[in-house]
Order: structure tokens, then C-alpha cells, then sequence
């Protein structure tokens, strides 16, 4: 990722090898390599239509677009700022999608009775009360559960997929149990890819793919890692080939 400093309180930042460019606050949430991991897990077709719950200054859905065109896109933020802003990189970086900017509970009625081959959404890590307030009240909203939890970001998230349609989140792997308990008897095929930042160390992320109505079983997959653990400690951290690929090349995630 380049930076680019412009006004005060936004930078325009380069991800994928600087396929994608995206402006975004410098004093607010800000994308990370989480939304890239994410983007480069969908694994959606031309022509196909995505739904992103929660979707900042858009870093996910773009990521994605850059890879697969032709997409139908829809994404959901509810807070203003990063709305205006994904609709400032939509035009940016020439992709077209319809950013809604509203509650992931109250999606207008247009949008509310399509159904999606593909949900995604990186919803708040955090419960209400499990973990230290944020000063800054945007980064707060984006991190910590507040009107919503996370059973309930789920549970939209199965309403608004298709049959045979597929959702995938990143979260935090202290929260598994409660996405398997929501996706149980609905969602199938569930691979659980935890992520880790060497090898051998525990994971503290986890990305979780499921399909609608499958009948498959779960499958708990090899870590993905995300830098290479061979160099002196005094080195500076470098990524994985794979993390190379995905961060730098904008490639697909092998499930």
C-alpha cells in the first residue's frame, strides 16, 4: 500500500500494486490487509451479484472488482463519511456499484428482496462491553458491536443469500463458536481458514466461507500465513509469496 497525502484528514492509498486507489480518512477506520484478504476470498464470476454488509470506503468490494469485472455490486455503510467517500473511489478507480448508506438492518425495500451469489462482511471484532472504547468515535463504531451484534449481522447475511449462494467474513477466531452456532442447519460446506501472522504461531483471525443449503462438511483448512518466519528477528517483517500475490497482485485465495 502507498500513501499519499492530500487534505488534512484524507490520504489517497495504492493497494494491489496500485490497481486500486483509494481515498480514505487519515484520522478515522482505515482499510487494512484484512480487506484485501477478504477480497481476494470471494469467489465470485462475471456477471454474478455481491452484497458487502459494512463496506468503509469500500476497499473489499474494489479489491474484488479489480480482480472479477462485470460484478453487480451492492454495499451497505452506515456511516456517512466513509458512504460519501466509496462513492468518491467508485468513481476514482471507474468501477460502478451501488453504495447505500444505512443500517445493514434497514436495506431499502429495492435491495431487500434481491437475493446474492455472494454476502460479505468484516462486521465490529468487538462485543459492546469486551474490550477498551476507542477515542475516536468512527474507529469505535467500526470495531465494537453496538445496536447490533454479531448474530444479528449473521442473520442478514443468510437472509440476503441466495440458495447455493455463499458468504464469507473475517472476524476473530475467540468468535468461531458463535458463527458456527449461527450458521447451523442453514449454511453448509463451511471451510475455516484461520490466519496467522508466522508459522507456528496461534491464529488470531479466521476467515469463514459457507454455502446456503449445502449439505457439505466442514472443513478446517491450513493456516493461511501471512509473513515468512525463516528471517532473523532483526529483519524487517516479509510477506509470504502468497500474501505477495494477493496483496501485491490482486490474486485469488486458494480455498
Amino acid at each position: 500500500m502507498i500513501e499519499t497525502r492530500l487534505e488534512k484528514s484524507i490520504t489517497l492509498d495504492m493497494f494491489l500494486g496500485g490497481k486500486v486507489s483509494l481515498y480514505q480518512p487519515s484520522d478515522g477506520y482505515r482499510a487494512n490487509i484484512d480487506s484485501v484478504i477478504l477480497a481476494s476470498s470471494v469467489q465470485a464470476s462475471s456477471g454474478q451479484t455481491v452484497l458487502e454488509l459494512g463496506c468503509g470506503v469500500g476497499a473489499v468490494i474494489f479489491c474484488l472488482m479489480a480482480r472479477v469485472p462485470n460484478l453487480n455490486i451492492v454495499a451497505i455503510e452506515l456511516q456517512k463519511r466513509y458512504a460519501d467517500l466509496a462513492n468518491q473511489n467508485a468513481k476514482a478507480n471507474n468501477f460502478i456499484a451501488d453504495i447505500l448508506e444505512c443500517s445493514v438492518d434497514a436495506i431499502p425495500h429495492k435491495y431487500k428482496i434481491l437475493e446474492y451469489d455472494h454476502v460479505i462482511l468484516n462486521p465490529p471484532f468487538y462485543q459492546q462491553n469486551g474490550a477498551s472504547f476507542s477515542k475516536n468515535k468512527e474507529i469505535d463504531l467500526a470495531k465494537r458491536e453496538s445496536n447490533l451484534t454479531l448474530d444479528d449481522w449473521l442473520e442478514i447475511a443468510i437472509k440476503r443469500c441466495r440458495v447455493k449462494g455463499k458468504i464469507v467474513l473475517i472476524h476473530q477466531v475467540e468468535r468461531l463458536g458463535q458463527i458456527l452456532k449461527s450458521f447451523e442447519t442453514v449454511i453448509g460446506g463451511i471451510k475455516i481458514l484461520p490466519i496467522t501472522s508466522k508459522d507456528g504461531e496461534s491464529a488470531k483471525r479466521v476467515l469463514v466461507m459457507g454455502t446456503k443449503g449445502s449439505r457439505a462438511p466442514l472443513k478446517l483448512l491450513t493456516p493461511l500465513i501471512v509473513h515468512e518466519s525463516s528471517l532473523p528477528s532483526t529483519e524487517k517483517k516479509t510477506y509470504t509469496r502468497l500474501l505477495e500475490r494477493i496483496l501485491r497482485e490482486g490474486g485469488e485465495l486458494p480455498w
